[in-house]
């Protein structure tokens, strides 16, 4: 794991080149500039665990910041958001099949998204997420979550995410984000063990409600 000060750095750097290329162009108009409180859930899986659905349920929540122009569509988004993802199998007592299990990977985000805003009140948004690890553990049979011991993961992730929301009331937004890990997020076995059978990546989606504060 990175010392705390050097994820500090990345997490700020990484905040500060989303905002400073915004791609708007030269234009003359001055950027108008929205900040974000953010809420909601995080349902997820992982891929390479050999276990589909997302089953594991957790909190998201941070800050963010919207970019944009005069009479501008389309905008830029940075957030710093604390999320829960990981995996969870589920027992089929039908099957006699008890075994559970659970992963919990705590996350810093930081995605930085390009939105199409719809005078109607809706947007659509692309971008890159990258991530910080600060916290992973798992949980066997559930007798209690405790460090992770069972698989090697690297300090970074870096995905790609999708968003989509709408302007519920002047300043509540609800939005809905898809995320999916472009790297893996540990090194693949050299040789396949239960629930390992493969690199690991995050997938995960979010359902926030944000607080608009701001222009």
């Amino acid at each position: 794991m990175w010392p705390q000060h050097s994820w500090m750095h990345w997490v700020s750097g990484c905040w500060l080149v989303g905002l400073v290329q915004l791609g708007f162009g030269q234009g003359e108009e001055p950027l108008h500039f929205q900040g974000q409180l953010m809420g909601g859930v995080c349902a997820s899986q992982i891929h390479g665990d050999g276990i589909s659905g997302f089953n594991k349920f957790g909190l998201s929540g941070g800050v963010g910041l919207r970019v944009w122009r005069k009479e501008e569509r389309r905008q830029i988004s940075a957030t710093i958001a604390f999320t829960q993802k990981g995996s969870r199998r589920v027992p089929n007592p039908k099957q006699n099949d008890y075994v559970t299990w659970r992963y919990r990977f705590t996350y810093i985000d930081v995605p930085i998204l390009r939105q199409w805003h719809n005078p109607s009140g809706w947007w659509v948004g692309l971008g890159l997420q990258p991530s910080v690890l600060i916290g992973a553990e798992e949980d066997f049979n559930a007798t209690g979550y405790s460090e992770l011991t069972y698989v090697e993961l690297y300090p970074w992730d870096l995905g790609g995410v999708a968003s989509a929301g709408v302007n519920w009331f002047d300043n509540l937004c609800l939005e809905m984000r898809l995320s999916q890990s472009l790297l893996p997020i540990s090194p693949r076995p050299e040789t396949p063990i239960i629930q390992f059978d493969n690199f690991m990546m995050n997938m995960a989606i979010q359902i926030m409600v944000s607080l608009q504060i701001g222009q």
